[in-house]
């Protein structure tokens, strides 16, 4: 397939002289000079290899046969080119169309709920799609134009991606309900130093965990490894361990009914955070903006979830 050498503003250029007979008269409905216009056909001729006007001193121009044949095709360039351009604009500037959100896994039933529910109602012109895939994958669509924006924690995000964040999470301890501290409000990660952790093996959460344990100088020692979120959950609720998450569902109740206790961990450790990626250079659409709005944290709630975005963040 031969490469393209030439511009739409040159194909402009040679719908106008069609369209008014003259350089001169079309130089003016395309607001450049009559030189400048001649010179950008000749090259335009030269790259097609074709001469498509008869120049006539002191009578304008005509199309030659080539001319005349190409014409038709430039003008259907000329039409798809606006309509690409009208689709641009209005996907750009309105709350209406086709609108691709990637989630990572992990997050989906904190995140997705709201917005197939309360987001797509507060917007009916949009239509909603959403995906749920590893971090990889949401990259890649991202950078294909498949979605147009995607949720994932700061630790995935590449540079070929801009990334806003929207929530930060503390991480915090689980315990079974008989555990020696479950009475407490908050332990030490030194303090369980000695019992199997209960890790979910999924990435970034198993990575955002070993960086809390490397900046306390601490190395935890490995009960089991899952990647199930609820299998961590029911495996700690029948003491079999202690977990550090870092979202929290509504409640303590596991799948198989057994009641989970949440200490808040007493050291300073770094917290993770959420946001919204989205192609390095795109500028924020309406549509992106409307969800970054939608997701925005509210008042830090007593239960220790979503807080405010801090510089623990990383």
């Amino acid at each position: 397939m031969p490469s393209l050498h030439f511009t739409i503003r040159q194909l402009e250029y040679f719908d106008a002289v069609a369209s008014e007979g003259s350089i001169a008269a079309a130089s003016e409905r395309c607001h450049v000079s009559a030189s400048a216009l001649a010179l950008a056909l000749d090259e335009l001729e030269g790259r097609l290899a074709l001469q498509l006007f008869v120049r006539r001193k002191g009578k304008g121009v005509a199309l030659t046969a080539a001319g005349t044949r190409l014409l038709t095709h430039a003008r259907r360039i000329l039409s798809e080119a606006e309509t690409l351009a009208a689709d641009a604009s209005e996907a750009s500037t309105s709350l209406t169309g086709r609108f691709g959100i990637g989630c990572f896994s992990t997050l989906s039933p904190f995140f997705l709920p709201g917005i197939m529910g309360e987001f797509q109602t507060g917007h009916p012109g949009l239509n909603v799609e959403v995906i749920e895939a590893a971090a990889p994958e949401l990259h890649e669509l991202l950078l294909q134009g498949r979605i147009d924006a995607a949720l994932l924690y700061s630790i995935d995000v590449s540079s070929q991606l801009a990334f806003e964040p929207v929530r930060e999470y503390r991480p915090y301890v689980m315990v079974a309900e008989d555990h020696p501290f479950a009475h407490r409000r908050s332990v030490a990660l030194g303090e369980l130093a000695d019992e199997p952790l209960i890790l979910l093996d999924v990435h970034p959460t198993r990575l955002n965990t070993e960086h809390i344990y490397a900046t306390l100088g601490l190395r935890p020692r490995i009960g089991h490894l899952t990647t199930s979120f609820e299998l961590v959950r029911c495996l700690a609720a029948r003491g079999l361990g202690y977990a550090i998450l870092f979202q929290r569902p509504a409640s303590p109740l596991t799948y198989d009914g057994r009641k989970l206790v949440t200490l808040e961990i007493d050291s300073i450790v770094p917290h993770a955070v959420v946001g919204l990626a989205r192609p390095a250079g795109v500028p924020p659409t309406v549509r992106y903006a409307a969800l970054r709005d939608h997701l925005a944290p509210g008042p830090v709630g007593t239960r220790g979830g979503p807080s405010r975005l801090s510089s623990a963040a990383f």
